[in-house]
This record gives structure tokens, C-alpha cells and sequence, in this order.
């Protein structure tokens, strides 16, 4: 059997090319992937948290201060202290991913937890049109947390009681004694009148003890507190409808993407199929057409991720806006790759595109992955293209920066089209 297709791919080194490329394709999507979600669990010390101590301190008791340094000291949990302001700030700009407020009365009511039982709420924020995956992660760690901290205030409490109960036993041992001296008077003869002292003692002492006792009787809701003390309550300062919502951003950055290196693939944008006065209409009508295209790309998609499947942004005229422009820029990007480099071009975007969905955080917080991923995240589009989108489906806000920052990556790259176009100006027209 002769094996003719061995051949002529040995034949041709560019079909060589371009098989050793599609070769790697499986394994850098994997590799890459992998690297971005391989143990993020383990990883939750590195998830940026801050703690803003409002607790104002007793004479006996300032537990702000005991638990905001044992949190900063963690190395369980990455807790940063600041004022509820710059806590703030950073929650709403996605550098932190959690805020545990500690009430301003927490020492005054945990000191009277024995007399006056009462659980202690204490409020941390997430943010889930930040990410909705850093908010469930939150919320997990917050449930151990409130464990050790009701075993630490319960195990507090447990030896204020010891050490009261103590001081009870010798008040209910000097009664006995007393009882014991009546009951000797009695045997003895003593009058009444001579032993009225001591009755008026016991009773007294008697009376002080079924106080104490009365005191250890609680209701169901006192007893929960004195079980229970802390309860830690989370509050989103962005809600998201769904898991769905939340991920929306990267979803559908990565088929913005994906469409543009499709089309460049199949479709050559460097050939012409007229005559032209010169280079620039040329690339003009080349360029007009196809930005036409993956703007009607870009509407499809909205109305599908609309319509089909339910998104229901806080801005949609701006997420559909944004969408437009992202298009744009990924186009421009992938284009001028692909007209300078041929298909090796769109090869590198794709293998680019895989990278940018590693990096980008859509899946698990940023802060869990690698430190190459950490670095570069800030500068992909991708990663830009999401934090836009962020902003008009849950966040709200500006996003005019994120705009300046795609609007300048479509003109330099479609300024790299251009020049594409004026290199190849005299190459012959195609019918």
C-alpha cells in the first residue's frame, strides 16, 4: 500500500505547518485551562479579605481587637484591616473579595452574654456581580470562620462561668455552715432570740443562691445565643440573578473572540476582488464589509443570550453598545495577525485566545491562580472586555475608561490592516 497523503504532507512544509499546530492546540487548551482551576480551594488563603474594626471596648473586653488581629495573623484566610471607606472602595473595584464588619457594641454585649444572652450579627459583603464563584467561596470560608469564633467566645464564657460558679460553691458552703450552727443552738437549748441572727443569715444567703440559680434559666432564643453567640450574615452589595448572570461577562467575551478567529480562518481578509484608485479604499471596502459582519455577529449573539437564555442586564443599551465595540477590537486585533502572518497568524491568536481564557478569572478568582496569570491578567482584552461587561450587566458604574482602552485597540490594529493594505498595494487583483 503506498501511502500517498504521507507524501505530500512531506512534500509541503507549510501543510506541516499547520498540522503541527492544530497538534498542540488540544494540548495548550488543556495545559493552560488546567493551570487556572487545577486546586483553587486550596488556594483561599490567597484571596485578598479585609476586616473593618468598628468595636468600641469595654473595661473588661475589646474582642474587635482580639479578633482582627488573630484574622490578620491568619494563615488560613488573607485579611487585610482598613476603614469601612477604603474597604468599601476596594470591594467595589474587585481588589478585595469580601469585607467582615465587626459591629461597634460587640464587646459590650459579648460581656454580658452570661446574663443577657443575645447573638451577636456580624455582617461581611461580597460582591457577586464581581464574581459570583469568589462570593460562594466566601461564604464557605465565613462558615468555618463563624465556628472557630463561636468556639472561641463560648470556650471565654465557659471559664467566666467557672470561675462564678466557684465563687457561688463557698457562698452555699458558708449557708451549710450556718444551718449547722442553728441546728446545734436547737440541741443545746438555745432561745429564739439567740438564734434569729443566724436564721436571718440563712435566709439571706438562701435567697442570694435561688437568685443565682433562677439566673441559669433561660429562654429557647437565650439559650441558642449562649450555644451560638456569633452569627455571621452575609450581604451582597451587587446581586446577580442567577449563576448564569454572573458569568455572562466571560461567556460571551470568549465567542466575541472565538467568532473573529473563525472568520479569519475561513475568510481572507487580504484579498481583494476589484480595482481601487488606491490602498486605502481598498481596505476600506474590504474592512467596511467586514466590520458590517461581526457587528451583526455581535447583535445575534445579543439577542440570543437575550431572548433565549434570559439576561437581564442592569444597562442593556450600553451592554449591547459595549458588545459592538469589543467586537470590534478583537476583530481589528485578530485581522492584523492574520493578514501579516497567514494562517500561522490565526494560529496565534487562537493559542492567544486560550491563554487570555486562562487568565482572564472567569471561572475561579484571579488571586487563586498562578503568578504568571496574576501578572498579565490586568493587560488582556479579554480580561478588560469582561470587566465592561461586568459593569453594564450587575455592577453599574462608568465604564467610559474600558471604552477609551477598546476604541484604542481597534484604531492601532486597524492601523495595522492598513498598512497591510498599503505593503500589498500593487499585488494583483483577485476575480
Amino acid at each position: 500500500m503506498n501511502f500517498h497523503e504521507w507524501s505530500y504532507v512531506k512534500q509541503h512544509p507549510t501543510v506541516w505547518r499547520i498540522l503541527l499546530g492544530i497538534l498542540v492546540i488540544p494540548l495548550a487548551y488543556a495545559a493552560i485551562l488546567l493551570a487556572s482551576v487545577w486546586n483553587p480551594y486550596q488556594e483561599i488563603h490567597r484571596l485578598p479579605m479585609a476586616v473593618v474594626d468598628q468595636d468600641q471596648a469595654t473595661a473588661t473586653m475589646h474582642w474587635g481587637r482580639t479578633i482582627t488581629r488573630q484574622l490578620t495573623r491568619s494563615k488560613s484566610l488573607q485579611f487585610h484591616r482598613m476603614t469601612a471607606q477604603q474597604a468599601r472602595r476596594e470591594l467595589r473595584a474587585g481588589k478585595m473579595y469580601l469585607t467582615l464588619t465587626i459591629p461597634k457594641k460587640s464587646s459590650q454585649q459579648l460581656s454580658h452574654l452570661a446574663s443577657h444572652p443575645k447573638t451577636l450579627r456580624v455582617i461581611y459583603q461580597t460582591d457577586a456581580g464581581q464574581s459570583t464563584v469568589a462570593a460562594k467561596m466566601g461564604s464557605t470560608a465565613m462558615e468555618k470562620l463563624q465556628s472557630q469564633l463561636n468556639q472561641s467566645v463560648i470556650q471565654t464564657e465557659f471559664d467566666v462561668i467557672q470561675r462564678q460558679t466557684v465563687r457561688s460553691g463557698k457562698g452555699l458552703v458558708t449557708t451549710a455552715s450556718q444551718l449547722q450552727q442553728v441546728a446545734q443552738a436547737s440541741a443545746a437549748g438555745v432561745s429564739a432570740t439567740a438564734t434569729s441572727g443566724p436564721n436571718e443569715a440563712i435566709i439571706q444567703g438562701l435567697t442570694r443562691s435561688g437568685q443565682q440559680l433562677a439566673q441559669q434559666t433561660k429562654r429557647p432564643h437565650q439559650l441558642q445565643a449562649l450555644a451560638a453567640p456569633i452569627k455571621l450574615v452575609q450581604h451582597n452589595v451587587t446581586s446577580v440573578a442567577n449563576n448564569g448572570t454572573g458569568m455572562a461577562p466571560y461567556f460571551m467575551a470568549i465567542s466575541l473572540f472565538v467568532g473573529c478567529i473563525t472568520l479569519n480562518i475561513i475568510y481572507d481578509a487580504g484579498k481583494r476582488h476589484g480595482k481601487y484608485r488606491n490602498f486605502a479604499l481598498a481596505w476600506l471596502d474590504k474592512m467596511g464589509m467586514l466590520w458590517i459582519f461581526v457587528m451583526l455577529a455581535a447583535s445575534a449573539m445579543w439577542l440570543a443570550v437575550r431572548n433565549i437564555n434570559g439576561l437581564r442586564p442592569l444597562q442593556p443599551g450600553k451592554t449591547y453598545l459595549l458588545s459592538l465595540l469589543i467586537v470590534l477590537a478583537f476583530f481589528s486585533l485578530v485581522t492584523c495577525f492574520r493578514l501579516w502572518l497567514g494562517l500561522t497568524g490565526a494560529w496565534l491568536m487562537l493559542i492567544f485566545m486560550i491563554f487570555q481564557i486562562g487568565c482572564s478569572g472567569g471561572t475561579y478568582p484571579i488571586a487563586l491562580t498562578n503568578p504568571l496569570y496574576r501578572a498579565v491578567h490586568p493587560y488582556l482584552p479579554m480580561t478588560i472586555a469582561m470587566a465592561g461587561l461586568r459593569h453594564t450587566i450587575s455592577l453599574g458604574g462608568s465604564i467610559a475608561g474600558i471604552s477609551w482602552i477598546l476604541a484604542g485597540i481597534a484604531v492601532v490594529f486597524s492601523g495595522g490592516t492598513l498598512a497591510f493594505f498599503y505593503h500589498h498595494r500593487n499585488d494583483s487583483i483577485v476575480a
